[in-house]
């Protein structure tokens, strides 16, 4: 028995945290625009597992953010990464977003991890068309689906993004 419990043990101690897999890949996005204050409200959701797979796959290195640890500079590569990746377009102007926060959401099971980025744009009073491109995580998941629900003029749009198809648009005229 005691042997069986070691090995048990040490099997999961050699297990790689990007080994960690779950059925779907899917990250959402949710944007809100308020009238009152002329502003956009984001806010995305990713699986925490992916996004340090893709680090460890792009970059090379770990995020640290499995491990509840995340090493000094995580926040500013991700930050960096969800620029890179996503963009904003009002009405034909590209617009500028600031990244409030990131926090994360823990469950009990690790591969359900979720990192939630915070973003805001202002000065946008109204919204006639919006162009939406989202690349999260397609770069190591080819059947990476990024949900994006935009909530403007009274109404609520949803694009599903992809790998092959990774930007839309929705008009609200």
């Amino acid at each position: 028995m005691i042997p069986k419990i070691a090995l048990v043990l040490l099997s999961s101690f050699f297990l790689k945290t990007h080994d960690i897999k779950h059925d779907f890949y899917v990250s959402v996005t949710s944007i809100r625009h308020s009238t009152e204050k002329q502003n956009l409200s984001i806010r995305i959701k990713l699986f925490a597992n992916d996004l340090e797979q893709t680090f460890i796959d792009e970059n090379g290195f770990s995020l640290g953010i499995l491990k509840k640890s995340p090493n000094e500079n995580a926040k500013q590569h991700i930050e960096k990464y969800i620029f890179s990746k996503f963009s904003i377009i009002v009405n034909e102007i590209e617009i500028n977003m600031s990244f409030i926060e990131q926090k994360f959401e823990n469950t009990e099971r690790v591969e359900e991890d979720l990192i939630i980025c915070e973003l805001e744009a202002s000065n946008i009073p109204k919204i006639d068309s919006i162009k939406i491109k989202n690349q999260f995580l397609t770069e190591s998941f080819d059947s990476q689906t990024n949900i994006v629900f935009i909530i403007a003029n009274g109404m609520r749009k949803t694009l599903n993004l992809d790998k092959k198809i990774s930007e839309g648009e929705i008009s609200f005229n």
